[in-house]
């Protein structure tokens, strides 16, 4: 049985900006159904291995091929930290939802169809979000404002699912839920997921894979693999 073409794939990669490499010998696949965690600690390069898998920046050597199911790219939902949308327009969080839908708008079209503002809601309410709609998002809470972030996500019906930090700066009780909530999402919609974090425990249970960034090199496998030995058996252990 032939294998299925991964949808992203790193092959000896060199990847940095420029000719300054950041990170070396990157070679991993994500699969469709995957759920990736991209793990180190603040400052390995885990931005810029985000930033090159999303195409936004090429790699220097080596190779990157991005396979979708129906429009070559995989069509990518981008979960942002929720710091790098500035809280102080006065957008609500049906807005920021909207911001998703963006892309089904066909050039100089000035008018919304009725089908985006149901996925719209339809979004919000599987990201837990939707009695938030009309809530300006500079009003809510930090889970609150991954939920609408994660919908603007959901709006752009991605394949693949990219969070960036998506736990940072919430509270223990809140990102459970979160995590439950990309749970639920990865079963119900057969995402493949992405998920940037500097952290481990919290998150280990739902990994299917994982790659380590550290001192310019990424170390990827299996979460079982790597969770049983190496840096980051030794950091989960440490953390708990």
């Amino acid at each position: 049985m032939t294998q299925k073409k991964p949808m992203i794939a790193f092959r000896n990669a060199v990847i940095g900006y420029g000719k300054t490499a950041i990170l070396r010998d990157v070679n991993l696949e994500v699969h469709h159904g995957d759920f990736w965690g991209i793990l180190g600690f603040n400052g390995s390069g885990k931005t810029t291995m985000l930033r090159t898998l999303l195409g936004l920046i090429p790699p220097i050597k080596g190779r990157f091929d991005a396979s979708g199911t129906r429009f070559g790219w995989p069509r990518y939902g981008y979960v942002p930290q929720k710091e790098k949308l500035d809280a102080i327009y006065p957008l609500t969080a049906h807005a920021v939802a909207q911001m998703g839908t963006y892309r089904r708008v066909a050039l100089l079209k000035r008018f919304r169809r009725a089908s985006d503002e149901a996925l719209v809601r339809r979004c919000l309410k599987e990201a837990g979000a939707l009695e938030l709609a009309h809530k300006r998002y500079s009003e809510l809470s930090g889970g609150q404002r991954q939920r609408v972030l994660i919908a603007r996500a959901l709006a752009t019906e991605p394949e693949l699912l990219v969070l960036d930090e998506p736990l940072a700066g919430i509270d223990i009780s809140t990102q459970h839920a979160l995590l439950e909530l990309l749970k639920k999402l990865k079963e119900e919609h057969g995402l493949t997921i992405l998920m940037v974090s500097h952290r481990v425990s919290a998150e280990k249970g739902l990994f299917s894979h994982i790659a380590w960034v550290d001192q310019g090199r990424v170390e990827a496998g299996t979460a079982e693999k790597m969770l049983a030995h190496g840096v980051v058996g030794q950091v989960f252990k440490a953390e708990i």
